[in-house]
């Protein structure tokens, strides 16, 4: 129960609050009408409007404040009754310029309720907490509109048209309310059930990854321990048994790969000059990667620092060039370079370390890149697009699960100059760190 008030209360938020600059258009424009009144009319009335409009709209938005915790359904009751309130307060104006015998007046206030009621009926988020109220307005406003022109009705026919018309305006006004807000339902619906659909393809595919990849290891340590019991020659049953060892390390990289894609494993933080472990790492790439694969250092522009775990940024490193190796055919051009970024955090990782800025060192091949539905599932673990037994698929589901336990993230797009761009952003230095 306390779950399904908040989430009417987080609807609510979201209708009236969630685009940012619809409510600055809102409020702004609420405050230049009531000036442009104020000096039409001379009455200074319309300002108190203005403001007591803008004293709702900050007791509504207190009240549906996401941040606020506890008593969510004393809130939603007072959400829906200060909501009232701003309502009324709203198309008072526009209810008192009907009466008025200026025609400008009252053709603007006819604008003002057709825009209200066309906004209510396109916004997003439509909540049925407030369907009553708008529709109660609204149909105020018709019965206001009627009664201006009942003295004009001169029969029967003419006033029967009249409420005929109002009523059924009301009518597709509450209906079509309802319709927006059920196909809002039905949308996230459908959304809930694709987000569980593709976490049961992500468990499937993690589980046979797994399974299939330490049944490998298993069979082969399995076969060479009965080839050890078979032979009689030392060498061959040193070789058997060498075997098994390099089938054990094997499951155990696979285990330590499944740690790192999880953001669980165990790191020793330091500071880092990006320019001297690109200097550092360049030489061991050279000798990993293949000779017709050129490594190219892009220039780094001043001191780059970073705090992170050296061993497991190298590795990283190399993991992601390999990668680019087998992209490539082993034929072309890998490119490593850094860069700062101002913003605190990434669209795939906001939560990026307090404090700090974020330092991307990115790694950039000459391949064929990858179709733009593919790009979401690279760092998925056991997703690869390698051939069979070409790759266990954990390479950069553990980048990624070290790049986030440092508080940082993975990116990986295609390169407008073609080929795959790979970004590690990790927290940039602080200058305690550097003294410390």
């Amino acid at each position: 129960m306390s779950s399904d008030t908040s989430a009417r209360l987080m609807k609510l938020y979201r209708a009236d609050f969630a685009d940012r600059t619809e409510v600055l258009v809102r409020l702004g424009s609420t405050g230049f009408v009531s000036m442009v009144l104020v000096y039409a009319t001379d009455n200074w009335l319309f300002m108190a409007w203005a403001m007591a409009y803008y004293g709702q709209q900050y007791l509504y938005f207190r009240t549906v404040d996401p941040r606020r915790r506890g008593g969510a359904q004393i809130r939603l009751t007072q959400a829906k009754i200060i909501y009232f309130f701003g309502a009324g307060i709203f198309v008072s104006a526009p209810l008192y310029f009907l009466h008025h015998p200026d025609p400008v007046l009252f053709a603007a206030a006819l604008l003002a309720l057709l825009a209200n009621a066309l906004y209510i009926l396109h916004r997003e988020n439509p909540s049925r907490d407030t369907i009553p109220i708008e529709t109660l307005f609204f149909a105020l406003s018709g019965a206001v509109l009627a009664t201006i022109l009942w003295p004009h009705l001169s029969s029967l026919a003419h006033q029967v048209v009249v409420l005929s018309m109002c009523a059924i305006c009301i009518y597709l006004f509450w209906r079509a309310q309802h319709v927006d807000e059920r196909r809002q339902l039905a949308r996230r619906t459908a959304e809930r059930r694709y987000a569980q659909a593709q976490k049961a393809r992500a468990l499937n595919q993690f589980v046979g990854g797994v399974a299939h990849d330490f049944n490998n290891q298993l069979t082969a340590i399995m076969g060479n321990l009965e080839l050890i019991d078979l032979l009689d020659d030392a060498e061959e049953r040193r070789s058997a048994m060498q075997q098994c060892r390099v089938a054990a390390e094997r499951a155990a990289q696979t285990v330590h790969q499944l740690v790192a894609s999880s953001g669980r494993t165990r790191l020793n933080d330091g500071v880092i000059d990006v320019a001297q472990l690109l200097g550092d790492i360049a030489p061991v790439l050279e000798d990993l990667l293949d000779p017709k694969v050129k490594l190219t250092l892009a220039p780094i522009k001043g001191r780059v620092l970073l705090v992170a775990d050296r061993d497991m940024l190298e590795t990283s490193l190399i993991q992601i060039c390999l990668n680019a190796q087998d992209a490539m055919k082993a034929h072309g051009q890998i490119t490593i370079g850094a860069s700062s970024y101002p913003e605190r955090g990434t669209n795939r990782n906001p939560g990026a370390k307090d404090g700090h800025r974020l330092v991307g060192i990115y790694v950039q091949d000459a391949g064929p890149g990858v179709e733009s539905d593919t790009l979401n599932k690279l760092s998925e673990p056991f997703f690869t697009t390698k051939g069979v037994r070409a790759g266990t698929g954990l390479g950069l589901s553990a980048v990624e699960g070290f790049a986030k336990q440092s508080g940082g993230a993975l990116e990986i797009d295609n390169a407008a100059a073609g080929g795959l761009l790979v970004t590690i952003l990790l927290p940039q230095a602080k200058p305690e760190e550097l003294q410390n």
